[in-house]
């Protein structure tokens, strides 16, 4: 029989976890579990407050801002410059909840400095708001030391931790979780501790014992090399059949880059001939509130479900069809 005792369990392995790989200091009280992101920030707007201001980056992930204004929020896009979310912009807003992804930024790749971050945390200070820490892919880090995370840094209890196996486990899991802060914790016993779990508890406790076992870590480490190893070829791929052509955006971390193709063609168009030679890109402006005119549009290219020989392959379809 499954019971409470292995979802508290889990919990516990999340928090060692945390702490040891991103210097996350939590509780197994203060993790809450739930079927996928999107999910657990429906159940945040309700904790946090419906009448608050929430702040996105600009470009960021529009499924997120979809939950925000599906939940009667209103929405601010936030700008970015070369080190993340301007914190100026962010200040001359009345923002006061604000989704970050500061270990990877989604889409744009930029990985945000320790500076930018504790500006970040000295606006939540100043304004008495939250910050959203989205740590979707921070296990995929390729060049330097990782950066500690937004919620280590923070002594005042304004970062509400995210975190997912999606992308590092099974995508069809569906199995995420965030950490919320004491004073929101209090929150989510008034009025949620009711609610039925969203995730299997045979997922649950398997996944506790694949931690437990130390399959997990083991498993972490194997691709985590495996997606370096890709990495690495689709840079060499694009400098030897795009040298000089491309822009190349977001290297160093996550599954995806972004390219900057130098041929004068439109986003639809850049998609279009890709497709045409077999090779599925992803548009950039989906992810903007309001997208902006670019004389070289930019386009997403994710490398995780290819093997070596695929992406280089794919590269050279992709130099066919633009150049």
């Amino acid at each position: 029989m499954l019971t409470y005792h292995a979802q508290l369990e889990l919990r516990k392995y999340i928090a060692r976890y945390l702490y040891q790989s991103r210097g996350v200091e939590c509780s197994e009280n203060q993790i809450i579990i739930g079927a996928g992101t999107q999910y657990l920030l429906s159940m945040l707007c309700k904790i946090v407050g419906r009448e608050l201001v929430y702040g996105i980056e600009e470009p960021g992930y529009n499924r997120v801002r979809f939950i925000f204004k599906e939940y009667g929020q209103v929405v601010k896009p936030i700008p970015l410059d070369q080190n993340g979310i301007n914190v100026t912009h962010l200040k001359d807003s009345k923002v006061k909840v604000v989704y970050v992804t500061p270990s990877h930024q989604f889409p744009l790749g930029m990985v945000m400095p320790i500076s930018r971050r504790l500006e970040l945390i000295e606006w939540a200070k100043e304004t008495g708001g939250y910050i959203i820490e989205d740590d979707y892919d921070s296990e995929f880090r390729y060049e330097g030391k990782p950066i500690p995370s937004l919620q280590s840094l923070d002594s005042n209890e304004k970062v509400i931790y995210m975190g997912t196996f999606a992308k590092s486990l099974i995508p069809s899991l569906r199995l995420s979780y965030m950490v919320l802060p004491s004073k929101l914790l209090i929150e989510y016993n008034k009025h949620f501790i009711g609610y039925v779990q969203t995730v299997s508890r045979l997922h649950q406790h398997t996944l506790k014992l694949f931690i437990e076992t130390g399959q997990w870590s083991r498993h972490l480490n194997k691709v985590r090399n495996i997606y370096k190893k890709k990495h690495n070829a689709l840079l060499t791929a694009i400098r030897a059949h795009m040298d000089g052509k491309v822009k190349v955006m977001g290297s160093g971390a996550g599954l995806h880059v972004l390219l900057e193709p130098k041929n004068n063609m439109t986003e639809r168009e850049l998609i279009d001939k890709a497709r045409k030679q077999g090779v599925l890109v992803y548009p950039v402006s989906t992810f903007y509130d309001q997208p902006p005119h670019q004389e070289c549009p930019q386009i997403l290219l994710g490398f995780a479900g290819l093997d070596e020989n695929g992406i280089n392959e794919g590269v050279q379809l992709l130099s066919k069809s633009w150049f």
